[in-house]
Parts: C-alpha cells; sequence; structure tokens
C-alpha cells in the first residue's frame, strides 16, 4: 500500500469520525450557537437599551427611540462593552448546552420508543399469526355480545376466569378485540358501554374486574399494552404467573381454574388440591 493510499485511507476515517460525532451532538452544537446568538446580539443590546432608558427617565432627551436603541445597539459591541459581552456571550452558550443536552437526550428517548413500539408490533403480529396456544388466549370483547349486540356483564366473568388460567398456570397473554380466527374486531364497540370511551376507560375496567373477581391483590400481575391496526383498537393483557393459588370469587362460590392447552379448564375441589400439591 502506498503513502498516498494510506494518507488518503486516514483522512477519510478521520472525516467519518468527526461526522459521526456532528451527527450525534448536532442539537447540543446548534442549541449552543441559537443561544450564544441570541444572548449576543438580541439580549445584549436590548439590555443595554432598557438600563439607557431607565438611567435617563428623569432627564430630557432630544433622540427618537429608534435613534436610542440603534446608539445603545451599537455601543453594546464597542470595545469598552467587551467584559459585558464576553458576559453575554457565556450566559448564552451556557443555556443553549442545556437545552441542547435536554433535546439530544429527548431524541434518544423518543427514538427508543418507536423502536420499542416497532418490535412491539412486530411482536404482537406473529402472535396473532400464531393462533392460540397454551400462552395465549383471543376474545372478541371484554363486555360487548356480538350476538345479542348490547352490553352483556357476563362476558366479563369469562375474562377473568381466562386471567386465573393463566395466572394459575405459567402466565400468558389475553389479547382482546381479536375473534377467534385472528380477525381483528376492535375495540370500539366496547369503548361505546364504557364511562369513559377510550383506552383509559378500557384499561380502568380491565382492572376493576380483576379487583372484583380476583382480588386486588392480583392487579400487579396485568399488565396491559394496546396496539392499532386496520384503524382499530386492539389490546394485549400479559399476565405473570402468581406465587399464589389464584380463585374467581362470585356471588354464589369460588372456583379454581387452570389454563391447559389452548383452554382454560375449571378444576374439581379435589383436582384443585392435587394441583397445588403439584406446584
Amino acid at each position: 500500500m502506498t503513502d498516498a493510499t494510506q494518507t488518503k485511507k486516514e483522512m477519510t476515517h478521520i472525516s467519518s469520525k468527526y461526522y459521526s460525532y456532528y451527527k450525534v451532538n448536532k442539537p447540543v452544537i446548534l442549541h449552543t450557537l441559537i443561544g450564544a446568538a441570541v444572548f449576543y446580539f438580541i439580549i445584549h443590546p436590548l439590555t443595554m437599551a432598557m438600563y439607557w432608558f431607565e438611567f435617563h427617565e428623569n432627564h430630557q432627551v432630544n433622540l427618537s427611540v429608534a435613534d436610542i436603541i440603534t446608539k445603545r445597539w451599537l455601543h453594546a459591541f464597542s470595545f469598552h462593552m467587551t467584559g459585558m459581552s464576553a458576559v453575554f456571550l457565556l450566559m448564552g452558550v451556557a443555556t443553549g448546552l442545556g437545552f441542547g443536552f435536554y433535546y439530544r437526550n429527548m431524541q434518544k428517548k423518543n427514538s427508543l420508543v418507536r423502536k420499542q413500539e416497532h418490535f412491539l408490533n412486530l411482536n404482537i403480529e406473529q402472535t396473532i399469526q400464531i393462533g392460540e396456544n397454551e400462552y395465549t388466549e383471543f376474545k372478541s370483547s371484554l363486555r360487548y355480545d356480538y350476538a345479542k349486540k348490547n352490553t352483556n356483564k357476563e362476558l366479563e366473568i369469562v375474562i377473568a376466569k381466562t386471567i386465573a388460567g393463566f395466572m394459575n398456570a405459567n402466565g400468558g397473554k389475553l389479547i382482546i378485540g381479536i375473534s377467534d380466527k385472528g380477525e381483528i374486531l376492535g375495540l370500539e364497540n366496547d369503548y361505546f358501554t364504557l364511562k369513559h370511551k377510550n383506552r383509559d376507560g378500557f384499561e380502568r375496567r380491565v382492572y376493576e374486574i380483576v379487583n372484583q373477581y380476583l382480588g386486588v391483590e392480583f392487579c400487579s400481575f396485568v399488565h396491559i399494552y394496546f396496539y392499532r391496526k386496520f384503524e382499530k383498537d386492539f389490546c394485549a393483557v400479559e399476565i405473570v404467573k402468581a406465587p399464589v393459588p389464584v380463585y374467581v370469587n362470585s356471588e354464589k362460590d369460588s372456583s379454581f381454574y387452570l389454563r391447559t392447552g389452548n383452554a382454560t379448564t375449571m378444576l374439581t375441589v379435589k383436582e384443585t388440591i392435587n394441583y397445588i400439591k403439584l406446584k
């Protein structure tokens, strides 16, 4: 390899290194320059003009406001005001640096959030394509009855049983707003049945169901994520395995449910005792 070729490669490497540095720190550099310019060329002379007006407010002045501002602006950058100019310049640099670092950190966080959302969307699409199994269950709705075309709170008990079944097994994912065949139905019909007709109201209702039928202590084992596709919302309820048996409590009795294969099964008292012993 000739010296010229080696030198060219080194220069290319250095240029690439500096470009990468500039690209990463571009927000900081730009904010620093803008901050310095604003403080030096705007705030500094304006401060001088305001100070002059305050000092001469009781004196008779035969100059117009425009003339005074012009003279003060020129005086601000004179040799006699070098020290003051330097102070304002440093203030501008410090302010710009602060805003620049803040903006750069916000960009990094937003980029990370976008990457996470992209990963979650890919993951949920793969989950839907795989279909129902030991760790995944689809439910068309939370409380809207597609057969009767109205609100059916009995469906909420089905949701509670499914969640309890996952908690008693190995955890899993309950996807609401998806048909058994994997068709996206959306949550809009459920929204219509709620007091707060949005994602917040839906999420709140899921936790109320867990609290009502399983117990408030199990709410921390449930995490809800919303997705949107084909202009329709649907959600995934991530359920963590519980360290203790979870029962579905109704007005009549308490029942024990377990996720087995792609179904949620109610165990008899004997089966429940044996399963708890095995665990």
